[in-house]
């Protein structure tokens, strides 16, 4: 570990310095505009309510219905892609960027209180930031935005939120690192906010949640995405490190121990069917489920990787049908585990009692005329419904079990 995660009073006095430079409150944006009035919210998002159809595995009849469409929203005059979605206490929250060298993003957020009638509470447009992740506090006070933007890089945005979950207009931006084009993930645990950065002059970045105060960083290329099995004192935290020789850091949330860091080498994350420049730099995501020690990999090409957060062993692979396409996000409930991959679709999985190879139940590769043909760059499950992005030609789609 290149520097102490958390609390190395040097290098929070080196922060505290510049900290009011980098921390400013925005008021300028002019196409900040929360919207929460029904009516145009409903005009936003289609609801369709019928099966869908898996193809090529071995349980193509699985009951899954396509429930609803929310097309993509609009910024500048340059169509979204839907980037991440965290779903905390029935409250599912989408966040969207520009793709290309364009800077502009959202949040939607739906109530899916009723998983077949996904209810849109609000559309936050930001005209100056894309924006790749978020999370909200424990405690539901907070909303934290992970994104870039031309003139800071990678920024970190922090909005209030009311008692019914409105986030505030004002929010506050946040600088993370030196030289990081973009942030890309975000855990509060503790006492303590969680950002990555990258994928160059990039890591994971600590901050104090209190005051925004610097707390430590984690310095490496090739950074994407974050996530947590829990926000207590003594969970774990992960961040991945991708490229030719990736791995998976391990942290301990609330841990100033550099011992305690846990480093899993996890082969080769790379893409195809992208520029050669870009090989290494496609999207590449990880998830935990609350309380599990299973952690999800998209390895690009090579499909998904299953690791044991505690020991490094291998839980589950998936890598038989991705022959064209790239693994980009993955999820898992109870039943299945499903894969956004790319121009391949979304693939619904299953564990096979004694092995290591997921099941293939079967592939959905859009809905005709609607998602074709986009590609799927990510994908929630809160284990009734399931949120997946089909990119900006496809928007976003609503499925439940």
């Amino acid at each position: 570990m290149k520097r102490n995660i958390l609390t190395l009073l040097a290098i929070v006095a080196l922060f505290a310095a510049c900290s009011k430079d980098e921390t400013t409150t925005a008021t300028d944006d002019k196409n900040v505009a929360l919207i929460t009035d029904k009516a145009t919210l409903n005009k936003m998002i289609t609801y369709v309510n019928e099966p869908i159809t898996l193809t090529g595995g071995l349980k193509a009849t699985a009951s899954i219905d396509l429930v609803a469409i929310l097309q993509s929203p609009t910024i500048n005059g340059v169509k979204l892609s839907a980037t991440s979605t965290i779903i905390r206490n029935n409250i599912a929250y989408v966040t969207f960027h520009e793709r290309g060298n364009g800077f502009g993003g959202a949040l939607v957020a739906f109530d899916v209180t009723n998983p077949a009638v996904p209810l849109l509470q609000y559309y936050y447009p930001f005209s100056e930031y894309d924006i790749n992740a978020s999370d909200i506090s424990a405690d539901g006070s907070k909303m934290y935005l992970a994104g870039g933007s031309n003139k800071k890089g990678a920024v970190l945005l922090v909005c209030d939120l009311d008692g019914a979950g409105i986030p505030s207009i004002g929010y506050t931006v946040l600088k993370i690192g030196v030289d990081a084009p973009s942030a890309n993930g975000v855990v509060q645990g503790g006492n303590w906010i969680y950002v990555s950065a990258g994928h160059s002059n990039g890591g994971l970045f600590a901050f104090k949640k209190a005051d925004l105060a610097p707390a430590g960083e984690d310095l490496y290329e090739g950074a994407s995405f974050s996530a947590a099995n829990g926000r207590a004192i003594g969970d774990r935290h992960v961040a991945l490190e991708g490229g030719d020789v990736a791995q998976l850091h391990v942290y301990t949330i609330g841990s100033d121990d550099p011992a305690g860091e846990a480093i899993w080498p996890i082969g080769s994350i790379s893409h195809q069917g992208v520029e050669p420049e870009n090989e290494y730099h496609g999207k590449g995501t990880v998830y935990l489920k609350d309380g599990s020690d299973v952690c999800y990999i998209a390895m690009g090409q090579y499909g998904m990787k299953a690791i044991d957060i505690t020991n490094g062993n291998l839980v589950y692979t998936a890598t038989g049908m991705i022959t064209y396409g790239n693994t980009n996000a993955v999820s898992a409930d109870d039943d299945y585990v499903y894969m956004a991959n790319g121009a391949q679709g979304l693939g619904v999985y299953e564990p096979v009692v004694g092995d290591t190879e997921l099941s293939l139940v079967g592939v959905w590769d859009g809905h005709e005329g609607v998602n074709m043909p986009a590609s799927c760059n990510f994908v929630m499950s809160n284990g009734v419904n399931m949120f997946v992005a089909f990119g900006k030609e496809g928007g976003l789609t609503i499925l439940s079990k």
